[in-house]
């Protein structure tokens, strides 16, 4: 036992960000499981009160160049016009609306999906992060290299599921692709992190066979 906790010391504190990221999974889990009504309700809401927002506009912006048409154009060029225009607005808010691209037909539905992504990630890279760090830890790298991929695994699994909870809740307010654009200053380092690291342990794993092989077997 004590040999064990030699070989794991240089990555525990990886580790322990690692099961961080499964005790965090898990109470969002049970976060989304009882206030699920409440998070997609209020989701639907707003994106009901969005809808109503973009037609107030459009009938708005309709009106205006009515009343435009009407000062300039004569009454009856400006009725046929007029009514172009209120189709045009109202085809514009629709277009504005269509640009946002949802997945499920629902920005509310599209929202509680990121939301449940988010605990998702949460159990899938926690329990990532803590085989490779046990990986990492077999390896013949030195002390520090091996504490230093605690790091990179560690907050990787740390950063990219909330990267998703947050662009859940900004998903209605800004469409889908604008709430992915909005998290990518935590989305990037938190992928960065985890795919670099992935990448270089596997090259450590490569070497390490290569001088295995390399090396003549004793008689």
């Amino acid at each position: 036992m004590n040999e064990l906790k030699k070989i794991l010391l240089p990555v525990y504190h990886g580790i322990a960000m690692g099961v961080l990221a499964l005790i965090l999974g898990a109470l969002w889990a049970a976060y989304m499981a009882t206030h699920h009504e409440q998070l997609h309700g209020g989701f639907e809401r707003q994106e009901a009160a969005q809808k109503a927002m973009e037609h107030e506009e459009a009938d708005h912006h309709a009106t205006t160049l009515g009343m435009i048409s009407d000062a300039i154009i004569p009454p009856a060029v400006a009725h046929g016009d007029a009514h172009d225009a209120d189709s045009d607005g109202h085809a514009e808010g629709s277009a504005h609306h269509h640009h946002q691209h949802s997945h499920t037909g629902s920005l509310a539905m599209d929202a509680m999906q990121r939301l449940l992504r988010g605990h998702i990630h949460f159990m899938g890279i926690g329990l990532l992060t803590v085989v490779m760090l046990i990986v990492v830890a077999s390896t013949s790298l030195a002390r520090r290299w091996k504490t230093l991929f605690g790091w990179t695994f560690g907050l990787g699994c740390l950063l990219y599921p909330p990267a998703w909870i947050l662009m859940g809740f900004r998903t209605v307010q800004l469409g889908p692709e604008a709430a992915e654009a909005s998290v990518m200053w935590l989305f990037g380092p938190a992928v960065l992190l985890l795919i670099g690291s992935l990448i270089a342990l596997f090259v450590v794993l490569l070497l390490e066979w290569w001088g295995q092989r390399s090396t003549p077997s004793a008689p």
